[in-house]
């Protein structure tokens, strides 16, 4: 399953891995343990497993929309030491700055995407997801991050494969 994960997240977040913001993505430390590339893809991965999850209840969700608000709810984080203050202004403004890199990166109009995006922060931040992906990625987010501390990142797997297609090796 984990292949058809990573083929899914690779076809349906292409743009994103490879704009400018991913790349500095790759460089920016995150949770001290990881970078925000590698946190974003581990969170994109364990989201898209929920899915596939729900899928088998015959629940449905948006796949292309959970790859998308996965790879993009942490790039307005990117910068952060310039842009916050703190930790705390951190986690209640980054949802916001990410909603304005989705607007840049994302050509279609998605509100459900950016309601995603703004609440993944629940329940540490203030915004309730309103939609099934925003919970699948608030839950995702946690998940992802508890698998970080503990040294088990699976967007590690993934990185190599991404750099790869940014120099056009693949």
């Amino acid at each position: 399953m984990l292949r058809k994960i990573n083929a899914l997240l690779l076809a349906q977040g292409m743009d994103i891995l490879l704009s400018d913001e991913f790349g500095e993505a790759l460089v920016q430390t995150h949770h001290n343990v990881s970078t925000v590339a590698s946190h974003t893809l581990g969170v994109a991965v364990v989201s898209l497993m929920i899915c596939y999850l729900l899928m088998k209840l015959h629940i449905r969700t948006d796949t292309q929309r959970m790859t998308r608000a996965a790879l993009c709810h942490d790039l307005g984080i990117l910068g952060r030491d310039k842009k916050y203050r703190n930790n705390v202004q951190c986690c209640f403004r980054h949802p916001k700055d990410s909603v304005e890199v989705v607007r840049k990166l994302v050509v279609e109009n998605d509100p459900a995407l950016e309601s995603a995006v703004v609440c993944h922060m629940w329940p540490l931040g203030p915004h309730l997801p309103k939609n099934r992906e925003g919970i699948i990625l608030s839950v995702a987010d946690k998940i992802s991050s508890c698998m970080e501390i503990t040294g088990h990142c699976l967007g590690d797997s993934l990185i190599d494969q991404v750099i790869a297609l940014r120099e056009g090796k693949n």
